[in-house]
């Protein structure tokens, strides 16, 4: 008997559909069954779309995929992409689409983007020397030691920028297993306030992992609202959720929690 194609649940998040442009405009696009081949081109494109961003960039545009185990994040950062929850692993190597496509399905990926074209011209003679130079014209073995100094100091700083250690508002911990997380968030899932007034905030904890903040406007209307994922985890032996900044979601009791040294109580509607 064939087996089913196995298929994904996909949010778009501040991408144009297909993962071909970014920008605030974009509203969250849910994708409830994405076959294989779909997520892998949509990657790729992400992938390319990466390489094109600035750090003033003002949107954050994601791909959430969710599988029947868990909840996936792939975002881009420093023009490539990154695998949220796997920087550690991949500290220092470039998080691709073949080794998240493999992480996801638990299968080895071997489909490869296609190969880019490179045009050729042919070579034209000359009977200049290479380092030889117009007369009143900047030599060009000066213009070739001046570009040499800029890329060793642009690879040095890339260099340090990828292997130095992140920050993080985070204590040490330890991540749960995902059943033992879906177990935690089924217990933790709700609505959490800090209180009922303008200037409060609201957390919204969801089973499938993700939390939205809020901060309260007039008339308790929301506004700048935020979107991370969390997971469950072990915090000095006690349970905690972990978001993907990352930073610890201290767990008070059953209807207390703590986050950036604001107290949330569960709130009954």
């Amino acid at each position: 008997m064939a087996t089913a194609t196995p298929t994904y649940n996909v949010t778009l998040h501040h991408l144009a559909p297909g993962a071909v442009a970014a920008g605030l405009a974009y509203p969250d696009e849910q994708l409830p069954a994405v076959p294989l081949n779909q997520l892998r081109e949509m990657l790729y494109a992400l992938s390319e779309l990466s390489s094109r961003l600035t750090i003033y960039e003002p949107s954050a545009p994601e791909i959430r995929i969710k599988t029947d185990r868990e909840v996936f994040v792939v975002r881009t950062r420093y023009r490539r992409l990154c695998f949220v929850g796997y920087e550690t692993t991949l500290r220092g190597e470039e998080h691709s689409v073949a080794y998240i496509l493999t992480t996801i399905t638990g299968t080895t990926e071997t489909a490869k983007a296609p190969e880019p074209r490179i045009s050729e011209r042919p070579a034209v003679a000359s009977s200049r020397s290479p380092l030889e130079a117009p007369a009143g014209r900047f030599p060009r073995w000066a213009k070739i030691a001046v570009m040499a100094v800029i890329i060793v100091g642009c690879n040095g700083t890339a260099a340090w920028m990828l292997l130095r250690p992140p920050n993080t508002l985070a204590p040490k911990f330890t991540l749960m297993t995902p059943s033992e997380s879906a177990t935690l968030l089924a217990k933790v899932a709700g609505e959490y306030r800090t209180g009922s007034l303008e200037g409060d905030r609201r957390l919204i904890i969801d089973t499938i992992g993700t939390a939205r903040l809020a901060k309260f406007g007039p008339n308790l209307s929301p506004s700048q609202p935020t979107t991370k994922t969390v997971r469950g985890a072990l915090v000095d032996g006690q349970p905690a959720l972990i978001t993907n900044d990352p930073a610890a979601v201290v767990l008070k009791d059953a209807d207390t929690i703590v986050l950036f040294g604001n107290t949330y109580k569960r709130h009954a509607p």
